[in-house]
């Protein structure tokens, strides 16, 4: 069940041209496990082939009907703040089936951390393909916020991965956080996303800000240091915790924001967006604008809201739950990263 790695394991660029993908033996592990434990009924539902469209525009939305993740996921925690106590008596990941825990990630240097007691479970309600939740340390009890170390052992896990298809996420509560124990999504995507490209502009020291996109957020980039990706990050996110501002956060193989002429995926993006907050247990018509949804990854919950659907009207939503927020948070962008 563990997943030995180290440095020498990642793979620092990925090509998005024609060609036969050789998988990396986390993608080959993963993709393996997760498929087993679906057909072996682990899920709720069994995920078939998902209605899939890219709408018509200029941002290349990706659309899918997921009707089945609307009506059978468990039923979301009411949460009413973004800074929230763990609770034991509610649903937590210490308390899911073995079959459910498809590898647990050890760093081969970090012999009694965190990633010691990290796991990767499937998702019983999945939204893609290979979808599943990396809890950074299961036992520790964390509520649903973002730690450095979380984020350090997401983006490594990123970087085990040849498939430029992987994605991941974050969503906090007010963020559509549907569980109170930090977690961070994990699927595979096909289609090809317009943040992997989009252009950004420099705001302070690593921080950058998106063009040109409905979801207005903060960009960031890996170089070659993982922890200091993840510490970068870190700050940002820390002060949205601790002003209680929702956020959301996309993690996805990309071009540099130097953009380079080249056909592969030379980095590892981050997005974050801060978002008005919905918190208790909320279902909006159509989606939920949560991690995949800012991303330009809509899952739609209804066959008439799938057929509808179209650029204008999401993009609309999507700007106006991360305009306001992105610029309160902008003004204090230059303080928290004077001295990187």
């Amino acid at each position: 069940m563990e997943f030995y790695f180290d440095d020498n394991d990642f793979i620092w660029s990925v090509r998005t041209t024609d060609g036969k993908l050789v998988k990396s033996q986390f993608d080959s592990l993963l993709q393996k496990r997760w498929k087993s434990a679906s057909e072996a009924g682990v899920c709720r539902y069994q995920l078939t082939n998902l209605q899939t469209k890219v709408l018509s525009g200029t941002f290349g939305f990706v659309a899918q009907l997921n009707a089945n993740r609307a009506t059978q996921r468990r039923v979301p925690q009411n949460l009413q703040k973004v800074n929230n106590s763990f609770d034991p008596i509610e649903f937590n990941f210490n308390k899911v089936a073995a079959q459910e825990v498809l590898l647990k990630p050890v760093h081969k240097e970090a012999s009694g951390k965190m990633e010691d007691n990290a796991a990767v479970i499937i998702n019983v309600s999945p939204l893609e393909f290979g979808n599943s939740l990396l809890v950074p340390s299961v036992t520790a009890n964390i509520p649903q916020r973002v730690t450095q170390e979380g984020l350090d052992l997401l983006v490594r896990l990123m970087l085990l991965s040849s498939d430029v298809n992987l994605k991941a996420g974050f969503n906090s509560p007010g963020g559509y956080a549907s569980v109170n124990h930090q977690h961070y999504h994990l699927y595979y995507l096909r289609e090809r996303l317009y943040l992997e490209k989009a252009s950004v502009e420099h705001i302070a020291g690593p921080c950058f800000a998106l063009t040109d996109f409905p979801s207005k957020g903060f960009a960031f980039q890996l170089h070659n240091d993982p922890a200091l990706l993840a510490k970068n990050v870190f700050i940002l996110v820390s002060y949205l915790c601790a002003n209680e501002i929702a956020h959301n956060l996309f993690v996805t193989r990309g071009k540099r924001f130097d953009e380079t002429p080249t056909d592969a995926y030379d980095t590892i993006r981050v997005f974050v967006w801060a978002r008005e907050p919905s918190f208790g247990v909320k279902e909006e018509i159509g989606f939920n604008p949560a991690l995949c949804e800012l991303a330009g990854h809509l899952l739609i919950k209804e066959p008439l809201a799938y057929e509808v659907v179209t650029e204008k009207d999401a993009a609309e939503m999507l700007d106006s739950i991360t305009r306001p927020w992105y610029h309160q948070v902008r003004e204090n962008i230059h303080n928290l990263f004077l001295a990187t």
